[in-house]
């Protein structure tokens, strides 16, 4: 590995960054926090590559990740194959446009690719889903207003993109990148999905193993224990096993913060369960106690609701909280 391999692309005035012998990371920036992600591309045969992610379809974004892969690859025309970790904006953002550039297939996750489909053809929908999921968390109806005028503003930074096949079952090879397997490991997302390099231990992790932060698990349509399906995720990365993780934002992290996140993930729960009493309390509600003190933006506090509610259903699912319906659809909770 390269002593330059630390730190990202821009800092170090190169346009992509090798990390292992044929993989590099190019990285693309955002206009919120966090200000960068990072797109990979790994040569999986003799002048033959493999796109993992992308960025935002910003036109900054776009000027990045074509740099970098002129860099690292020679152009469009070796990208032979193009594969999106989860379907997160800030990582299918320019999968679009690189499809078109390259002419290269799109795969991902089977629950993620139906899920985005389902958003492209259906995004009233889609809207209904939150407002119903924000009326459960018992949220004002100016929130809900504020939230939903601003994924329609969110759109444009996604664009709709075809996905020619998709990754299903717990592991196994990805069509058309020879010496590259991938890993089903959701709880970010429902179908998010890690890819693996046996030969050197490499991993792709996308934001499920991330070195500063701990990943966002929410709740979601697909599956009913995001929290539960994250902590087996963590499992199956650690049984590949990984000697090199590349996340989708930020440096390497060593092996160890696999264990770290699983502690994190287990103490949320337990944290948000020491946030219940005997008196009934919306997510909303909890929340607010959770972040005390802190003046959480709009996004940020949708991302704590749908979280705080996936550990609120999983201490319910297990006993350890009581779930009551209130008025207008929203539910309450009550420690056990």
């Amino acid at each position: 590995m390269k002593s330059d391999t630390v730190g990202d692309g821009q800092a170090s005035g190169r346009a992509a960054v090798e990390m292992a012998r044929g993989l590099w990371r190019i990285t693309t920036p955002m206009p919120f926090r966090p200000s960068e992600v990072h797109a990979y591309l790994a040569e999986s045969a003799p002048g033959r590559w493999m796109l993992v992610d992308g960025g935002l379809a910003t036109d900054a974004a776009w000027e990045a990740l074509d740099a970098g892969v002129r860099e690292a690859a020679g152009g469009w025309e070796a990208v032979r194959l193009i594969v999106l970790t989860h379907m997160h904006m800030d990582h299918v953002g320019l999968a679009a446009r690189a499809a078109e550039a390259s002419g290269a297939p799109v795969l991902t996750g089977r629950l993620d690719a139906e899920r985005m489909a389902h958003a492209a053809a259906h995004p009233e929908e889609e809207a209904e889903y939150r407002a119903a999921l924000l009326a459960r968390c018992g949220a004002p109806a100016d929130f809900v207003e504020r939230i939903e005028s601003g994924s329609r503003a969110a759109r444009a930074a996604a664009p709709p993109v075809a996905i020619a096949a998709t990754l299903d079952g717990e592991e196994g090879e990805v069509p058309g990148a020879p010496g590259w397997r991938f890993a089903w490991t959701p709880g970010h997302t429902a179908g998010h999905v890690s890819l693996h390099r046996p030969e050197d231990g490499a991993v792709i992790a996308g934001d499920a193993v991330l070195p500063r932060i701990t990943p966002t698990l929410g709740v979601n349509r697909q599956r009913a224990d995001p929290v539960g399906d994250y902590l087996e995720a963590l499992a199956r990365l650690e049984a590949l096993p990984p000697r090199l993780i590349l996340p989708g934002h930020g440096d390497p992290p060593g092996v160890e913060r696999i264990g770290e996140l699983r502690e994190a993930a287990e103490g949320e729960t337990a944290a948000v369960e020491a946030l219940l009493d005997s008196a009934p309390a919306t997510v909303w509600e909890v929340v607010e106690r959770r972040y005390a003190g802190r003046r959480l933006q709009d996004a940020q506090r949708m991302l704590a609701l749908r979280e705080t509610l996936a550990h609120l259903d999983r201490l319910a699912a297990g006993g350890r909280a009581r779930r009551e319906d209130g008025a207008e659809g929203a539910e309450r909770f009550r420690r056990a």
